[in-house]
């Protein structure tokens, strides 16, 4: 490789690792509330409109 090969992959890495860090921060508005009034989430929410049809 060459350096300017090498520039442009650590540049994209840097890239990479700072949206993945975005990514880390992000949060539902909803779950904060969950968490600090200590209630418990719905892991295993029923459908409000029915089964689903037949294939």
């Amino acid at each position: 490789m060459t350096d300017h090969d090498d520039d442009l992959l650590r540049r994209s890495q840097d890239a990479i690792d700072e949206a993945k860090a975005a990514a880390a921060d992000v949060t539902e508005s909803g779950e904060d509330d969950l968490v600090e009034e200590d209630l418990p989430a719905a892991d295993e929410a029923a459908p409000t409109d029915g089964p689903a049809p037949a294939p």
